[in-house]
């Protein structure tokens, strides 16, 4: 009797273990067909910084004179180009596409020519282009109007709102005097484009009385994110492309909203592209 229960007791365990495991392959299974869903166009959405003046409420302080930097960004640079993308995207607006094309082409055979526009556009977007021979580079962005600077006055002007713009400038200041490795790995985290996400939802809430200054100007920066995300749907893919974005960290966090709750689209994990 007692080895008839004892073999019973083994079976059950074993059978528990069974089930366990075929859960856990399943779990397995899924989170890589999640990862590698072959109907879905790959796209790494990167944030970067702004490698030459910008009117940007906040500007990165990233020196390329410095050799380590300059060595830095040359290696994330050939470790974004085994991403192989073969669209790239930039922070420029549509109507630039001829003037990139044809610096491009002049790019690929001689690196003093340059966009003229802030240079990581030329140090990241079109040499990540030449290193992985990307044929296609475009433009997405849809410039407005965007007075970031009367929606931080409204907000000083109430203590509790005060002490949070304080925190977020106190954190933006600490995230643009990092290293160029440390500042992209920070900026392209899940939890910094969040925070960055969150804080212009705050600014959307500041208003004077009987007014929606906040909502306003922010509904107007979230348009054109949105306009982004559209000339990025205007363009003629196949599900065998792999697109690279490049684009400012908040813009970025906007993007990676659209395209990760989109059927088209699977995001890539940038902290790939930072571990080097």
């Amino acid at each position: 009797m007692k080895r008839i229960i004892f073999g019973l007791i083994i079976c059950l365990i074993f059978s528990c273990k069974s089930e366990v495991n075929e859960s856990l392959d399943h779990i397995k299974t899924t989170d890589i067909l999640e990862r590698n869903d072959s109907n879905k166009i790959r796209v790494l959405n990167f944030g970067t910084a702004h490698l030459s003046h910008t009117s940007d409420a906040n500007s990165s302080m990233i020196n390329l004179k410095d050799p380590k930097e300059l060595e830095d960004l040359k290696k994330m640079v050939k470790k974004i180009a085994e991403f192989r993308p073969t669209v790239i995207l930039l922070e420029l607006e549509p109507k630039n596409n001829q003037y990139i094309k044809e610096t491009y082409e002049k790019y690929k055979v001689d690196q003093t020519h340059r966009l003229n526009y802030s240079d990581e556009l030329n140090s990241i977007g079109l040499e990540v282009g030449r290193l992985s021979k990307t044929e296609r580079i475009y433009g997405i962005d849809s410039q407005i109007g965007f007075d970031y600077p009367s929606l931080i006055e409204l907000a000083n002007q109430n203590k509790t709102d005060s002490l949070f713009v304080t925190k977020m400038m106190g954190y933006y200041k600490k995230l643009n005097s990092l290293k160029l490795k440390e500042q992209f790995i920070e900026m392209n985290t899940k939890q910094s484009k969040m925070k960055t996400f969150n804080f212009y939802n705050f600014l959307a809430t500041q208003h004077s009385e009987n007014n929606y200054e906040g909502a306003k100007v922010i509904s107007e920066f979230y348009e054109r994110n949105l306009r982004m995300y559209s000339n990025l749907n205007d363009l003629q893919l196949t599900k065998n492309d792999r697109i690279f974005i490049l684009a400012g960290a908040t813009h970025t966090a906007y993007l990676d909203i659209f395209i990760g709750n989109s059927d088209k689209f699977q995001l890539e994990n940038p902290a790939i592209y930072t571990n080097f």
